[in-house]
């Protein structure tokens, strides 16, 4: 009889895991079915879940731990779970902490990206991208009062350059009288120039009509030449003289586009200019950061070779001298003399171009020490 009824307690206890087996595993204080998502649902208003409790050495010598496996680590008071490429430690209510308004803070430590033990609130061992603020090629991340950071433009952003030289003809209407340089936009931006130009007469007893010179710019997408600065009017030279002039100037701020650049002129009569050199033309486009649009950058000077005067009429600007100094100073440039071949005179002038691409790198370091903070 007693063998009757254990083999009956048995069957029936078979029965219930095995429909506990397939449907579930409940267990709380009210007998309520599990869940049907649940293969064990544990409910209770009065205690908790209680996982295994091991030491940091316990759970790290488990052997082939099994992913989403779960312990609680009584060194460090934390639970850890098994993410199949080591233990991940679960803190998420310790340390990172969300409100309601979807705000994510950090209130313990510091945090590292890319490295083990940072040193700072947070250190990232790699690049670091920020696309908000306005970001370009040249800027430089910066700080208003309250510490809110976005992309500005450096104390001076130098975008590109350009320069050229060969000979070009002398013409009564308003023309280059250089060969000009070409630079390219690909945004607002000022254009610093400075051009160069041998011009005289071999004509005998004939003084040269009346040269009026000016820095100017032209859009090469169907744009007229537009003259920078009054100009310099009225030049003439003796007969059998020959002279190189410049210019230095700096456009207002340009649109993007494609622009020449250069020394250019009106002329009286070219055919009494008929002995002339090459030429040669440095430009160098630049933008100013915010808050500096008022700053001066424009110079303009002629420079004059050789031992004669050259002057100036209607109540103009006019030169003269022997050998001035340069825009900056320093050595007085040297005369060219009469009778030089033209390799001579072309070597000359390439020292004069030396001299410009000087002159246009302390223009670039004074514009830097001005603009700066």
């Amino acid at each position: 009889m007693r063998s009757k009824k254990t083999l009956l307690i048995l069957s029936l206890t078979m029965i219930f895991l095995t429909n506990a087996y397939s449907q579930g595993i409940s267990i709380s204080e009210t007998n309520s079915a599990p869940d049907p998502s649940a293969m064990l649902d544990v409910s209770s208003t009065t205690k908790g879940l209680l996982p295994p409790r091991l030491t940091s050495s316990q759970r790290i010598a488990m052997s082939a731990p099994a992913s989403g496996l779960v312990v609680y680590d009584t060194d460090f008071n934390s639970l850890f779970v098994m993410t199949g490429e080591g233990w991940m430690r679960v803190d998420y209510g310790d340390k990172w902490q969300k409100d309601e308004d979807n705000y994510l803070t950090y209130n313990q430590g510091n945090v590292g990206i890319g490295i083990t033990y940072p040193e700072a609130k947070l250190e990232v061992n790699g690049q670091v991208k920020i696309n908000g603020g306005s970001p370009a090629e040249g800027k430089v991340l910066t700080s208003d009062a309250a510490g809110l950071a976005s992309w500005q433009q450096g104390p001076l952003s130098i975008l590109g350059n350009a320069q050229a030289s060969g000979y070009s003809p002398l013409v009564s209407e308003l023309s280059f009288v250089v060969v000009p340089a070409t630079i390219e936009l690909t945004e607002t931006a000022n254009i610093m120039i400075h051009s160069t130009r041998g011009l005289g007469t071999l004509t005998t007893g004939v003084t040269t009509g009346l040269l009026n010179l000016f820095m100017c710019y032209r859009n090469t997408n169907g744009g007229s030449i537009t003259t920078l600065g009054p100009g310099i009017y009225g030049l003439r030279i003796p007969a059998n003289t020959r002279i190189p002039f410049s210019l230095s100037y700096s456009t207002d701020p340009l649109p993007p586009g494609t622009y020449q650049v250069g020394l250019c002129g009106t002329c009286a009569d070219p055919a009494q200019w008929n002995s002339n050199e090459f030429s040669y033309t440095t430009a160098m486009a630049y933008k100013l950061p915010s808050g500096t649009a008022n700053l001066s950058l424009n110079n303009q000077q002629t420079t004059v070779r050789g031992s004669d005067s050259v002057s100036g009429d209607a109540g103009q600007s006019s030169i003269t001298g022997n050998h001035p100094e340069g825009l900056f100073g320093g050595e007085p440039q040297k005369p060219m003399k009469p009778g030089l071949s033209l390799e001579e005179r072309l070597e000359l002038l390439s020292q004069e171009n030396e001299i410009i691409r000087k002159q246009l790198s302390e223009i670039s370091r004074t514009l830097k020490k001005e603009t700066q903070p």
